[in-house]
């Protein structure tokens, strides 16, 4: 909220470049900070104190930082169609974190898988030849290596089908915050003056 240092006769305070304090109309008056306003009329000439000058809140207002008058919402109350996209979006973010963590966990299985084929044939390559049984043994463990390896890699190459999106962005909290954001929204005052009742 910005405040203005004023009296009963419309006279505002102003600052000049100099930052002296004088005199000016409604269309020329100052915004100040709460604090800043009362030092300024505590600091005021003698000449000036004696037109009973006062701080006075201007509902709605704001200074910014190049003492530009601007409007701000009074409050903001999202939507339910605004809302509902929190989870929504919140949704895709679940299930984007759970195809990233499986990717993960799929990887390291299809690693695992690779060093014990490696480990299956460097055996075969090292050890004595085994009799018919036991050949059919290693043969079905490769077999079912390689079966639990096809089934991996058709499952990565589906998880893996949108690579390139971020899902930060469709994190709920994320969504959230811009929610958030719009109720801080404000309009800057370009031409038009306030209507104000001098007489509160």
């Amino acid at each position: 909220m910005g405040y203005v240092i004023k009296n009963d006769k419309n006279l505002y305070i102003k600052l000049s470049q100099n930052g002296r304090a004088e005199t000016c109309g409604k269309e020329s008056r100052q915004l100040f900070k709460y604090q800043k306003a009362v030092n300024i009329l505590d600091g005021l000439p003698k000449t000036l104190k004696r037109l009973k000058f006062r701080v006075e809140a201007v509902p709605g207002t704001v200074q910014d930082k190049s003492g530009q008058k601007s409007i701000l919402y009074k409050e903001y109350i999202p939507t339910e169609n605004i809302t509902r996209w929190v989870e929504k979006f919140g949704t895709c973010n679940d299930i984007l974190k759970d195809a990233e963590k499986r990717k993960e966990e799929l990887n390291t299985e299809l690693s695992r898988l690779d060093k014990e084929l490696s480990d299956i044939l460097h055996k075969i390559e090292f050890e004595n030849p085994k009799d018919l049984y036991r050949g059919w043994l290693v043969y079905k463990k490769i077999k079912q290596n390689r079966e639990r390896r096809r089934m991996l890699k058709d499952e990565l190459l589906i998880v893996s089908s949108v690579p390139n999106l971020k899902t930060d962005s469709l994190d709920r909290q994320v969504i959230q915050k811009r929610i958030n954001g719009l109720s801080k929204g404000k309009y800057q005052i370009r031409v038009t003056e306030e209507v104000e009742d001098e007489g509160t």
